[in-house]
C-alpha cells in the first residue's frame, strides 16, 4: 500500500552570538591658541553611536563612532566653552559559522570616563565603551505536516508561524537650515545637541517600504544676553522620509521600523546682518526593517495505523510568532541638588536611560523591565558660575500581557522623550522624565513533532476477539485521542458513536469503542 508524506520546512530565528564588545578611549589633548585656559572643568561625556553593521559569511563587522564633549571655563569668565572630538573604531567579530538571513542588533554604552585637566592648556581623557551584540539567523527545520495510506491517524495542531523574514537597513542623511528669528541671541557655541526620533510610518508597496518619520533636535548654545555670557536653549523637528527596497514584500508582511540618529551635527552661520542666528543641522540616521509574513500549518504530533505496527522518530521544534512591537510610556522624577551655594537659574535639563534590561515573567504574565534614568541639569550658581548638576536614578517598569510562555524574549530598549523640571526651592531642582519604553516581544514555542514515520506491512496487528463494538470506562478529562489509539480505531468513529462534541471527556462514565476492521 502506498504511504506518502507532506513535509513542511519552517524558519526559526536562532541566536548565533550574544554578547559584549569593549574599547577604549583615550585622548590627550593639547587646546587650540583660541581656546582660553583652563580654569574649571563643568563636564566630560561620551557618546557611543553605532555607524553601520554587516554580517558577511562567518564574520559580523560594525563601525563605532565616540563623540567627546568636554566643558569648561576661564578664569574670571562665565563663558561655557566646549572641545568636540569624534573617534571613530572598526570591530570584526568571528561568529564560527555562516548564517541565513543573519540580522544583527547593537547596543553601545559608557561603562566609564575620566577626565585630568594636566595643565591650563592639556587635557587626559580615559573611558571605555561596551557594545552588547546580538546576531539572529534563520535555522531550517522539516516537520511533517500531512500524510496518506496504510490507514494512518494522524494527530494534528496548527500553527502559526513565521514563514518568510525579509531585512533591510540603510543610512541616510537629512539636512536643514533653520532661522532663530529676532527674538533669540546670536549663537557663539554649540554646546549640547540630542537627537530623537519621536514617530515613523510606513507604508508598504510592490517590493519597496515607505518610511518616514520625524526627529526632534534639542540643542543648547553659549551667547550674549544683556551684555553677559549665558545659555540658550532651542528644539525644532526634522522630518524624513526614505524608500526601502525589500524584494518580495507586500501587504500580507507585518513591519517593525527602527530608526536612530547616528549624528547630528550643527553648523553656525550669519545672516544677511551678519549675526549668527543661522544654523543647518545635518542629521545622520541608521533605519533598520524587518518585515515578518505569519502562516498557519497543521503539524503532525502523533501518528497510528488501524491495520499496520508503526514506529516514528519525534523531534523539537521551536515554533516562532511574528515578534509583536509594544511601545509604553511612563513618567520618571528625580530631585537635584545644589550644595555649593543657591541656583540662580536653569538653562536646559536632560536625561537619558541606559543598563536597560527585562525579564518574562511568563506565571505572572508580565515583562519586567529595569533599568537607571541619568537626570542632568544645566544651570548658573548664585555666584555667576555655570554648573551641572547629575543624579543617577534606578527605575523598574512592569508591563502586562496576557501571553506569554517561558520561551518568550523581550529585547527592550528606552528612550527619553522629554524632560520638564522646576526649581523647588533656591538648591533643588524637581524634573520630569518621559520614558518611552519600546522593543520586540517574540513568542517562541517548542513542541514535540513527528520528523518521520514507518510501518511494518509484513504483519497486521491482531484483533482483540470478533466484536464490532466494545465497552470502556473513561475518566473525565481522557483524550478521545489516547482511546482511538489504544484500540486501534479512529477518533471520528468514536465521537460519533457517542454523540461527543468535544475531543476531551468532561466527565466520567462508559462510552463505546467501535472497532474497525
Amino acid at each position: 500500500m502506498d504511504f506518502k508524506v507532506n513535509r513542511e520546512i519552517l524558519g526559526t530565528n536562532e541566536v548565533v552570538y550574544d554578547g559584549n564588545q569593549e574599547q577604549s578611549v583615550e585622548l590627550d589633548y593639547i587646546l587650540p591658541d583660541y581656546f582660553p585656559d583652563i580654569f574649571k572643568l563643568i563636564k566630560c561625556q561620551l557618546e557611543p553611536r553605532i555607524v553601520s553593521s554587516n554580517v558577511s559569511g562567518d564574520k559580523v563587522a560594525y563601525e563605532l563612532t565616540v563623540g567627546i564633549r568636554i566643558l569648561y571655563y576661564a578664569e574670571q569668565s562665565s563663558a561655557v566653552q566646549c572641545i568636540e572630538q569624534k573617534m571613530n573604531y572598526s570591530k570584526t567579530i568571528d561568529l564560527g559559522k555562516t548564517c541565513d538571513n543573519p540580522m544583527a542588533s547593537l547596543r553601545s554604552k559608557v561603562d566609564y570616563v575620566n577626565c585630568r585637566v594636566v595643565n591650563q592648556r592639556r587635557l587626559d581623557l580615559r573611558g571605555a565603551i561596551s557594545t552588547k551584540v546580538k546576531v539572529n539567523f534563520e535555522q531550517k527545520q522539516q516537520v511533517i505536516s500531512d500524510a496518506y495510506g496504510m490507514n494512518v491517524q494522524l494527530k494534528k495542531t496548527p500553527v502559526s508561524y513565521a514563514a518568510n523574514r525579509l531585512n533591510a537597513s540603510k543610512r541616510i542623511t537629512v539636512s536643514e537650515e533653520f532661522d532663530l528669528g529676532y527674538s533669540k541671541p546670536s549663537i557663539i557655541n554649540v554646546i549640547r545637541t540630542d537627537a530623537i526620533v519621536i514617530s515613523n510610518d510606513k507604508k508598504v508597496i510592490a517590493n519597496k517600504l515607505i518610511v518616514k518619520g520625524e526627529v526632534q533636535i534639542n540643542f543648547l548654545y553659549s551667547c550674549k544676553k544683556d551684555n553677559s555670557d549665558s545659555l540658550e536653549a532651542m528644539q525644532f523637528t526634522l522630518p524624513y522620509s526614505q524608500i526601502m527596497d525589500m524584494e518580495g514584500i507586500d501587504e500580507r508582511y507585518e513591519c517593525i521600523i527602527d530608526a536612530s540618529a547616528v549624528s547630528c551635527d550643527m553648523i553656525i552661520k550669519s545672516n544677511s546682518d551678519g549675526e549668527n542666528k543661522l544654523i543647518e543641522c545635518e542629521l545622520t540616521l541608521l533605519i533598520n526593517c524587518m518585515a515578518i509574513k505569519n502562516s498557519t500549518v497543521d503539524i503532525v504530533t502523533d501518528a497510528y495505523s488501524l491495520n499496520y505496527p508503526c514506529e516514528y522518530a519525534v523531534s523539537n521544534a521551536r515554533i516562532e510568532k511574528c515578534p509583536k512591537q509594544i511601545i509604553e510610556n511612563f513618567v520618571a522624577k528625580a530631585s537635584l541638588a545644589y550644595n555649593d551655594g543657591e541656583i540662580d537659574c536653569i538653562y536646559d535639563a536632560w536625561a537619558k536611560a541606559q543598563n536597560i534590561t527585562s525579564k518574562v515573567n511568563a506565571e505572572k504574565k508580565s515583562i519586567t523591565i529595569i533599568g537607571s534614568v541619568s537626570y542632568s541639569v544645566m544651570a548658573k550658581s548664585d555666584n555667576g558660575t555655570p554648573i551641572i548638576l547629575e543624579n543617577d536614578v534606578p527605575f523598574e517598569y512592569i508591563i502586562s500581557m496576557d501571553r506569554l510562555t517561558d520561551d518568550s524574549t523581550f529585547d527592550a530598549k528606552a528612550i527619553v522623550m522629554s524632560c520638564s523640571y522646576n526649581l523647588a526651592s533656591t538648591s533643588t531642582v524637581e524634573i520630569k522624565a518621559e520614558i518611552r519604553i519600546c522593543g520586540n516581544l517574540y513568542e517562541n514555542t517548542n513542541c514535540k513533532v513527528l520528523s518521520d514515520i514507518t510501518f511494518d506491512e509484513t504483519r497486521t496487528k491482531p484483533r482483540d476477539g470478533d466484536y464490532a463494538l466494545k465497552l470502556y470506562f473513561a475518566n473525565e478529562g481522557e483524550d478521545i485521542w489516547e482511546i482511538a489509539k489504544k484500540y486501534s480505531t479512529s477518533v471520528d468513529a468514536i465521537m460519533e458513536e457517542n454523540d461527543l462534541e468535544e475531543e476531551t471527556l468532561s466527565q466520567r462514565g462508559m462510552i463505546l469503542i467501535p472497532i474497525l476492521g
